[in-house]
């Protein structure tokens, strides 16, 4: 009975409160609503209304006090060093850029971050296409930048990706009179084999990293992207932009 249970009742619920975003908040929503009306209609039939309004005012005031309380202790994370990812610092603006292709939005915003006069899109073969797409539109929103696509062997593969990164600082930038300072890799999109290939060439130069966080509701849904952060690693790279 328990299996059945788990496989033709719990799996599929917790399937729908997953994919259909709607679902959970509707369904808590009627349970708490026919639950308020059930402890109502107890107090009211046991107390009449004047029990009834007193109920309403403490669980009014319960909620009031649970939102104060939770606001006072985000407050207080912040005051202790855990704050908000737009409070870290920024990279330095680089005429430069190094992108793992996988949205759009992200893109945009590290492009428009930086306004680089040149952007390279590091793409896996089924990303292409739609990397192209992505660049005939950014080229149109930010004109004085050039954009080429970067493809990898694969989805998969680190070692084509990091010598993707080691020809676009060794040989592709200084062919646009770039250096390696005023070049930044971003690590956001890609798989995790093709970040690892990113992070892994600039380590070996000590190149800039940077990464575009996303933004989320309270609820945990993406509301989009935020400006670039700075990844630290190496501090020689940053003393050299300040030289």
């Amino acid at each position: 009975m328990k299996q059945f249970w788990s496989k033709y009742v719990g799996e599929p619920f917790r399937e729908t409160l997953i994919e259909v975003p709607w679902f959970g908040p509707v369904i808590s929503a009627v349970v708490v609503a026919m639950v308020v009306e059930f402890i109502l209609d107890g107090l009211g039939a046991l107390g009449g209304l004047g029990l009834q309004g007193a109920a309403i005012l403490v669980l009014t005031g319960a909620t009031v006090t649970f939102v104060l309380l939770y606001q006072a202790a985000t407050r207080r994370r912040r005051g202790l060093g855990l704050g908000l990812i737009s409070d870290l610092p920024h990279p330095d603006r680089c005429r430069g850029l190094i992108f793992l292709y996988s949205v759009e939005a992200t893109l945009r915003e590290a492009v428009k971050h930086h306004q680089p006069i040149f952007c390279w899109l590091i793409v896996t073969p089924e990303k292409r296409a739609e990397a192209q797409d992505a660049i005939a539109r950014l080229q149109a929103e930010f004109p004085a930048t050039g954009f080429e696509t970067v493809p990898t062997a694969g989805l998969y593969d680190t070692r084509s990706c990091y010598d993707a990164v080691k020809n676009i600082y060794e040989h592709e930038g200084p062919r646009l009179h770039l250096n390696a300072r005023e070049i930044i890799s971003d690590i956001t999109g890609g798989t995790k084999p093709m970040t690892m290939g990113m992070i892994v060439a600039c380590l070996d130069g000590g190149y800039a990293i940077e990464h575009v966080p996303t933004e989320y509701t309270a609820t945990g849904r993406p509301k989009g992207p935020l400006p670039p952060i700075e990844i630290r690693v190496h501090s020689s790279i940053h003393q050299d932009r300040e030289d």
